[in-house]
């Protein structure tokens, strides 16, 4: 807890100098679609796979060398097993992050992030009583890189998680027992959070992103997303995605 808040107090710190002269700010949404496959081995260790829509928004402002960042997500996916159907959602409320840009021609940025994210599914006909959960608030490291090949402009982000607070469902549930329903749901994403480090569970992100020209309205990108809890009950959660960014028009 104490490094999170050092670490949220540190990006609230650089925003509050970028408040001293000239700045820039950029507000966009986007959508990702992609596949995303779930082992989850608390639940017999199928693995589920299926397409998956999110949506999001991207808030950022920058001055000098300095960017903040804020960054939301929810999407939806119907996962399928042997012919089985699965629900599964995800949201991340909020990503909070302040990269440095190396003086160098303004090519590379790193820094440090804050991010809250949940994963949760039901399995309705296998485990109709139980839903299953995986729960990040993280703190990492996130760098952004800007090149070019054959003259076309690229971009290259890369995030992984350091250490943070993670929730998981028990290992073993009384089968005659149980609740479920939107408000359990809440409680339970929520539960018996715990500190862990690197070796325990990580996030990871990679993203490659091309803009066809400067004043165009769309940034298309490939997105890969990883997501593991080490401990049991185990998880491994992969995503991979074509990413549409709407641009807002130039001035």
């Amino acid at each position: 807890m104490i490094i999170l808040v050092l670490s949220t107090f540190s990006i609230t710190s650089g925003y509050a100098q970028l408040e001293n002269g000239a700045s820039s700010r950029r507000h966009m949404n986007f959508y990702k679609l992609g596949f995303k496959q779930i082992k989850e081995d608390a639940n017999i260790g199928l693995v589920f796979n299926g397409p998956e829509v999110i949506y999001g928004h991207y808030w950022e402002y920058s001055k000098n060398n300095m960017i903040f960042s804020i960054e939301n997500e929810i999407g939806v996916c119907i996962p399928f097993s042997k012919g089985i159907p699965a629900l599964d959602i995800y949201f991340k409320p909020a990503e909070v992050s302040c990269l440095i840009l190396t003086r160098k021609k303004n090519k590379l940025a790193a820094g440090p992030f804050v991010k809250f994210e949940y994963n949760y599914t039901l399995y309705p006909q296998l485990q109709s009583a139980f839903d299953y959960w995986f729960t990040n608030f993280s703190l990492g490291i996130r760098s952004r890189y800007n090149f070019s090949i054959a003259s076309q402009p690229l971009s290259l982000r890369l995030k992984s998680s350091l250490c943070g607070f993670t929730s998981r469902q028990p290992d073993y549930r009384n089968p005659y027992f149980y609740d479920i329903g939107f408000k359990h749901a809440i409680r339970h994403v929520n539960s018996d959070l715990r500190f862990s480090i690197l070796g325990e569970y990580n996030t990871s992100d990679f993203e490659l992103s091309w803009k066809p020209k400067a004043d165009s309205r769309i940034t298309w990108a490939y997105c890969f997303n990883y997501n593991g809890y080490f401990e049991t009950p185990e998880i491994s959660i992969v995503r991979q995605a074509i990413k549409l960014t709407f641009n807002p028009k130039s001035k």
